[in-house]
């Protein structure tokens, strides 16, 4: 992206938030940004791609900085997740993501809404697959269940410090409280096999191909968290590194191979990266 671009980015963001989506004209992004009508028409097609572009870029942020912070450790870490969920956090709330949901939904932009509803799903789901991740395949039919309690938990947590202001809770302090009662609820949901809304209630919104899509990734993630276990230094760095291409968005397939192939043991982690790429 070049920086004039970015710039158009920057000034529109701060209006959205500013002004609401509605309220804010193609000129005023013009005027903030200090760019022609000309110029803007070869970024973008319209106001609308131009908000999407905005989401995708704090999309594209989250899921970088979510992939570092599991690099080199298990999918099962607690302390690893808790930091992907507080950085995520962090992030919404720098770019007032909240505010730009407001604005799209008091828009009649139906492409838009449909977008951040897709968003929404999109990170409910990430969520649930690491709730799995965490706590077991044991959980699965409970995951959705449970991962609607956690958020509901924390975010009703996050609103009371917020309102209150004076009585300010560490982010990461809510969230370690929260995996804490998740301990118990997941004994007792075990136990009573007390299902809500199960896990397929989501996943009618994901098409089949992106659902085996997933559940290949998380394969290979759990392959390598197990093989990270007992890995030497050197055999830790190259599964680390395999661990960071597959999590990217475009994963360098002969560069994974290769890494792959000078591994030791690696035969089984190679099938599930082949069956994954294909």
């Amino acid at each position: 992206m070049n920086d004039r671009k970015r710039q158009v980015m920057i000034a529109a963001h701060a209006l959205f938030v500013e002004k609401g989506f509605n309220a804010t004209s193609i000129q005023d992004i013009l005027d903030e940004s200090h760019i022609s009508k000309g110029t803007f028409y070869n970024y973008f097609t319209s106001k609308s791609e131009l908000l999407i572009d905005i989401f995708e870029n704090i999309k594209i942020e989250i899921r970088k900085r979510r992939m570092a912070i599991l690099a080199g450790r298990p999918v099962s870490d607690c302390k690893g997740f808790s930091d992907q969920l507080a950085v995520t956090m962090e992030v919404n709330k720098r770019n007032n993501l909240f505010a730009l949901y407001q604005g799209v939904f008091a828009s009649q932009e139906e492409e838009l809404k449909q977008f951040v509803k897709r968003h929404y799903l999109e990170e409910l789901k990430w969520m649930q697959g690491r709730v799995i991740e965490l706590y077991g395949e044991a959980v699965k039919p409970y995951s959705l269940d449970l991962t609607l309690v956690f958020l509901g938990m924390i975010q009703q947590i996050i609103h009371l410090s917020m309102v209150t202001k004076n009585e300010l809770i560490d982010l990461r302090e809510i969230i370690a409280y929260g995996l804490r009662r998740m301990d118990t609820v997941i004994e007792d949901v075990q136990r009573n096999e007390d299902i809500l809304i199960g896990i397929h209630f989501i996943e009618k919104w994901f098409p089949e191909s992106t659902l085996s899509k997933e559940k290949k990734k998380r394969a290979i993630m759990k392959q390598i968290s197990s093989m990270q276990k007992e890995a030497a230094p050197k055999q830790s760095e190259l599964l680390t590194f395999v661990q960071n291409e597959i999590g990217s968005l475009e994963p360098r397939v002969a560069i994974i191979e290769a890494v792959v192939q000078a591994m030791d043991g690696g035969d089984t982690l190679a099938g599930l990266i082949a069956d994954y790429l294909r």
